[in-house]
């Protein structure tokens, strides 16, 4: 076989592979997005829906009657229009008789979780006495208690459900986007002491009238061809916010750092700060397949290494763009970060693997075991260099691990690094979905609540017709997949998406990308070379993009 054939034949080899976990991504996201119009009926399979959503139950047995007592003043309610939440501080039996919690309430919003008493069977008159009787909720052994609240109040909307207070448990239930939210929403839905419509960004501008902001350092790791384009318009996109965030006043926006760990400087150093670090020796662990195992074994180094000014460090990754100036999303010294929905370490199938990890620990333990990967995370510069470490380790041993490395796949790492945190000591971590928005899936540029995306990331293929209606998992007449520019990076001006396609964040990507291959000079070279060039006539009127002082980490 000629060599140039062998080439081409393991280029459609790579495509086909990137393409197939593109796709099986999208049926995953597309069965979480199912949505049915089924009307409250027991399922075959332990399930029950409520106003055309899914409930999944678990065996806790259902109290006949509530040692509810009335709330000691009533759940208050939000406009429907709002988007926001409201909350009532009650005394609960939950631990001593003096604790209290707060029922965070949404009205016109129905919300996922694990049935631990059912409605049909579990009538209330208010929303408070519901709120209330999740709070005296008692679990039987292992069992989950009630964290989230579902109550449908209106009698002549609600009909057969009037009055029906199911409660349930989520491990997280900030995680999780609501299953049905809008004014033709007949369902009140609350939570534990978890606001779920919780805004960093407002109370930041709150904080910042009188105290001084917490500067952040961007870490952004890298390596290879496939994400050499994509770090460019991504350093391209986190200077312009810088400089709006500057502009605004009070920015919380530090430094910047690409970190490359692929051992040898390459042609970008001029134009990103950038700190070279080795890759994990093949000696180590043999990984030729997965060069993910990288990225831990480069935070070790980079946090041994450099000194930064700022406190707290936010991790991020090249195919993430900047919407929006970022705020520093922690909340003290706990970390924060964007939940995934399949990162799951107290799911039934994954809690044995996981304890081979985390040791012999309790399902509420398991559940302390946060849904995230290492990006995008905030956490303090001390808590890095204390964690790195232990995510290397247990990312090497989930990877030598034959169960662990087939169930969890290309993953792996982000399992190793959320259970790294919980193994130092980490045991809360604040989630926030309205972190980072991923299209085709989310849509607009706000959350349904009204909460701003600040992150766009484009893991996944968007497929349309060009008459605007989407594909999932169907190649589509238009389409765009980071994957298509593996080898080489996209061509200025990509074209636009179908004029009747709804999806504002799809949009907004293929702009970005233009917007920033129009603004670095010499890039039409650089599509057909994949080398960066700072050598062409357009160098006389765009901007260099090489700076010298950007306060990458020192050495």
């Amino acid at each position: 076989m000629a060599s140039s054939t062998r080439v081409v034949v393991v280029a459609v080899a790579f495509t086909v592979v990137a393409t197939f976990y593109s796709l099986s991504e999208l049926h995953r996201m597309s069965a979480l997005h199912t949505d049915t119009h089924t009307f409250a009926t027991h399922t075959g399979d332990n399930r029950v829906l409520l106003g055309g959503s899914t409930h999944t139950t678990t065996s806790v047995g259902v109290p006949t009657t509530s040692a509810a007592s009335p709330v000691a003043s009533p759940v208050a309610s939000v406009s429907p229009t709002s988007g926001g939440s409201a909350s009532t501080s009650t005394a609960s039996p939950r631990g001593e008789s003096t604790s209290q919690h707060k029922c965070f309430t949404y009205e016109h919003t129905e919300l996922w979780g694990d049935v631990v008493a059912w409605g049909t069977t579990n009538k209330k008159n208010s929303a408070g006495e519901c709120c209330q009787a999740c709070l005296n909720h008692r679990p039987q052994g292992d069992e989950p208690d009630c964290n989230v609240w579902v109550y449908c109040g209106n009698q002549q909307l609600c009909g057969a459900q009037y009055q029906q207070c199911w409660l349930k448990h989520l491990a997280h239930p900030e995680a999780s986007k609501p299953a049905k939210q809008g004014p033709n929403v007949y369902w009140t839905s609350g939570t534990v002491d978890v606001d779920i419509n919780s805004d960093p960004g407002a109370e930041l501008e709150k904080a910042q009238v009188t105290g001084s902001p917490r500067l952040f350092h961007t870490i952004t790791s890298a390596q290879g061809s496939a994400v050499h384009w994509q770090v460019r318009i991504h350093y391209y996109w986190w200077k312009k916010r810088k400089a709006e965030c500057e502009k605004a006043g009070k920015c919380e926006m530090g430094g910047f750092t690409r970190l490359l760990h692929s051992g040898a400087a390459d042609d970008l150093m001029d134009e990103l700060p950038t700190v070279v670090v080795d890759p994990l020796p093949q000696s180590m662990v043999e990984h030729s397949w997965y060069v993910v195992l990288n990225r831990p074994y480069a935070f070790v180094q980079w946090t041994q290494k450099v000194k930064i000014p700022e406190k707290y460090v936010l991790m991020s990754e090249p195919d993430h763009i900047f919407l929006r100036p970022m705020p520093n999303f922690m909340r003290g010294d706990a970390p924060a970060a964007f939940p995934f929905f399949y990162i799951e370490p107290a799911k039934s199938e994954n809690a044995h693997i996981t304890r081979k990890f985390a040791g012999n620990i309790s399902q509420k333990q398991l559940e302390e075991i946060a849904p995230i990967g290492n990006s995008p995370t905030f956490m303090t510069f001390d808590d890095m260099k204390r964690v790195m470490p232990t995510w290397m380790n247990v990312s090497i041993a989930v990877f030598k691990d034959q169960e662990a490395n087939s169930v969890w796949g290309w993953v792996q790492e982000m399992y190793g690094f959320t259970i790294a945190l919980w193994l130092n000591g980490v045991k809360h971590v604040d989630l926030f979905l309205h972190m980072m928005a991923q299209p085709p899936w989310d849509q607009e540029m706000q959350m349904g609540n009204g909460k701003p995306f600040y992150i766009l990331h484009y893991t996944y293929g968007m497929d349309y017709k060009l008459t605007g209606e989407f594909t999932p998992g169907k190649f589509g007449e238009w389409r765009f997949d980071k994957r298509t520019y593996s080898s080489r990076p996209p061509p200025r001006h990509l074209g636009d998406p179908p004029k009747n396609m709804k999806n504002d964040l799809v949009r907004t990507l293929i702009n970005s990308i233009n917007e920033g291959s129009a603004a670095l000079p010499c890039w039409d070279i650089y599509a057909e070379t994949g080398k960066a060039s700072y050598d062409c006539e357009e160098m006389k009127t765009l901007p260099d993009p090489r700076f010298k002082k950007d306060g990458k980490a020192v050495a």
